[in-house]
């Protein structure tokens, strides 16, 4: 129900905008009712203005918009261009920058359903011709309906109400700033740091979306993670600044919902610009990676405005890395339950994989098939947990910044991947948007970690992967699967193949590879030429069979196993007589849903691998 309430008259005396010619000609009219019936009533049946004065009142009196915008934000017969021509609204507000956001429709009270329902559409004409204005009203005193612009210019939903100067006591809350002496070790921000018990706020954050705006799953976190950006980046600029400095991550000091969404536009323009350029300076090629973040924030101002409201008041930067990964994974997951069309790798695994590899703070680390980036993120977990006491901070802030590198083809895969990164306390990870099959000089800047004059790519010393497989390269790539060993003289080559080559080549000699493989390739007849290559190549230290339910809850039917790989020095031959783990993983602490399952083995397994094989 609005809250603008029931008509009352107002009289043309104490009219608004009294020296307007459509005013004036109104009270004219007025006065020639009076004279007639010696009373008011009844007159806004025939002259609108009654209609529009009452309303002009309750957006003061009601609605709380400052009586100091009349004439300027709160305007009267506001021009509104339409194609080549132009028509008036009766009432517009302005935000900060002079811009329409709102339009109210006024009609004389004794206008038909058909005549509302035509005002209702020249209210909405209004709305789809101006690009800042989302919300709208139409009353003739009586009858009134608010109308709000969806993503789609022509679309609109029915809302309950207009949004107050004040909604909900805005206008007297406080802006959120930071305050100095709430500032700790653990709290750089002086906002609340996420719990255990706000683990589901990025999933109410995402159902909000979903929800809102009417988006696919996957479209909802792309939104979501463009949010997370956002904040982020807000919190950072503050904690650079002195006391008291003004978040702009805030739906208060805003007058309305479009105001609010016009400022988190902005500020995520700032956040993009001013990223790529100061990081691009010391990164060669950070565009490519932080060019997924050009994508505009796609959601309307409403479910913008809701998603601020949720988080404004918590810090990204003050939680815990393992908290605000939880979160975020928990919607992930979601999203993918729900059809994302993407394939990833469960928690477990990744903990089995990095944990049997233990990276070291000095170690440069790569996936190049990093979907959502989750061995990066682990990776980068597993180094602040281990060595946070015994390294110091510029070396892990090396380690954060240089030494963490993805490649993935996805950019909206990447976006996801950056966000990971960035909750789990990075926020510079290099991942690359681009194909990680293409020719090296696709890649100058992974060459250069080595120096400037470079051409091998040879250059990580671990790699933590689960390249895409199960299909075949088709027809129009086979140039890409002739640069590689394993490509010559085939006609088709299954993914695996060239996936597996792509990380020796870019595995240093004495470098550690964990990598997920089909069991086929390990067993089949017609892949072992590729088997044989590989003793050429490292040196195989573990296959850790998967059980079958290892990604049915993804939707992945294939059997799978972790395969531990050391890269050999240059000039030496395999060694027949060292020791290879072979195990048969059975419970990875889940079920073929996802579900948690008790007795998981992964800790064994890792314990195992170090004491009977382990690294030299």
């Amino acid at each position: 129900m609005a809250l603008i309430g029931t008509y009352y008259t107002i009289d043309p005396k104490n009219w608004l905008f009294a020296s307007h010619g459509d005013v004036a000609e109104a009270k004219r009219k007025a006065q020639v009712w009076f004279d007639t019936y010696k009373t008011y009533d009844g007159a806004e049946q025939y002259i609108e203005e009654f209609v529009r004065q009452w309303a002009l009142k309750q957006l003061l009196e009601v609605y709380h918009y400052p009586i100091e915008w009349l004439g300027e934000k709160l305007q009267i017969e506001e021009p509104v261009k339409m194609g080549s021509t132009e028509k008036e609204a009766d009432i517009a507000i302005k935000n900060d920058s002079h811009r329409v956001f709102l339009y109210v429709e006024t009609k004389k009270g004794n206008i038909t359903d058909i005549e509302f329902e035509e005002a209702q559409k020249q209210l909405e004409s209004y709305l789809a011709a101006t690009h800042t204005a989302t919300i709208g009203m139409v009353t003739n005193g009586t009858k009134v309906r608010c109308v709000r612009k969806k993503i789609d210019p022509n679309d609109f939903d029915l809302i309950a109400d207009l949004p107050s100067y004040s909604k909900e006591g805005i206008a007297s809350k406080a802006k959120l700033v930071r305050e100095i002496p709430k500032i700790t070790a653990t709290s750089k921000t002086g906002l609340t740091p996420l719990s255990a018990n706000y683990e589901k706020l990025l999933f109410e954050c995402h159902s909000i979306i979903r929800d809102t705006d009417g988006l696919h799953a996957d479209e909802a976190l792309d939104e979501l993670c463009k949010a997370i950006y956002c904040k982020i980046y807000d919190e950072r600029t503050v904690i650079e600044k002195n006391e008291d400095a003004e978040f702009k991550f805030q739906i208060y000091g805003a007058s309305n919902t479009a105001e609010v969404a016009a400022n988190i536009r902005g500020l995520y323009e700032e956040a993009r610009n001013r990223d790529i350029e100061i990081y691009s300076k010391r990164i060669p090629n950070y565009e490519r990676s932080r060019g997924v973040f050009k994508t505009n924030i796609r959601l309307s101002d409403i479910a913008l405005y809701k998603v601020v409201e949720k988080l404004q008041s918590y810090s990204f930067v003050d939680s815990n890395a393992d908290i605000k990964g939880r979160a975020f994974q928990g919607v992930l997951s979601s999203a993918i339950r729900a059809g994302m069309g993407q394939y990833f790798t469960p928690d477990p695994i990744v903990e089995l994989a990095v944990n049997i590899i233990q990276p070291k703070p000095s170690d440069v680390i790569l996936d190049p098939f990093c979907g959502s980036g989750h061995f990066l993120s682990k990776s980068l977990d597993y180094i602040q947990n281990k060595y946070a006491k015994t390294v110091d901070e510029y070396t892990l802030h090396q380690f954060k910044f240089f030494h963490l590198h993805g490649i993935e083809k996805s950019d909206r895969m990447v976006r996801i991947a950056m966000t990971d990164m960035m909750l789990h306390g990075d926020g510079h990870t290099n991942i690359r948007n681009t194909d990680s099959l293409l020719s090296f000089e696709n890649y100058p800047d992974i060459l250069q970690l080595k120096d400037d004059d470079n051409t091998n790519p040879a250059v990580f010393d671990v790699i933590l992967t689960n390249p895409p497989f199960g299909s075949l390269m088709t027809q129009e790539v086979m140039e890409m699967v002739g640069r590689f060993e394993l490509g010559k003289g085939k006609k088709t080559l299954p993914m695996e193949y060239i996936g597996l080559e792509r990380c020796f080549q870019f595995l240093k000699p004495g470098g550690k590879l964990a990598i997920v493989l089909p069991d086929g390739l390990l067993k089949n007849k017609n892949s072992k030429y590729v088997r044989k290559w590989v003793e050429n190549i490292a040196q195989l230290k573990a296959v850790i069979s998967l059980p079958e339910e290892a990604f049915q809850s993804f939707g992945a039917m294939v059997k799978t196993s972790l395969c531990i790989f050391q890269k050999l020095d240059e000039g030496v031959s395999i060694n027949d007589n060292e020791e290879v783990l072979l195990v048969e993983l059975e419970n990875v602490g889940y079920d073929a849903t996802g579900r948690l399952k008790k007795g998981s083995e992964i800790e064994n397994v890792v314990e195992l691998f170090h004491k009977e094989i382990g690294w030299k």
